[in-house]
């Protein structure tokens, strides 16, 4: 198996993100008819550990980018 370069680790990172934040708002949703305030609690959490993630692999894909650039 080829290894990536930290540039696209990070880039395939940044996208794993966004479908585990996609998962969540599906999981949210899918439990909202049993219990709202449980989705609102699984939605509230999971999607701020998933924004902070976000902020990290981008300001990564970005510090990496301008590494290979020059």
């Amino acid at each position: 198996m080829k290894s990536l370069s930290p540039y696209e680790s990070a880039k395939r990172e940044l996208v794993m993100t966004i479908l585990y934040m996609a998962v969540i708002t599906f999981q949210a949703v899918y439990v909202a008819p049993k219990s709202l305030s449980a989705a609102i609690v699984i939605f509230i959490i999971f999607q701020s550990i998933g924004v902070l993630m976000l902020r990290h692999y981008v300001k990564k894909v970005r510090e990496l980018k301008e590494d290979q650039s020059t």
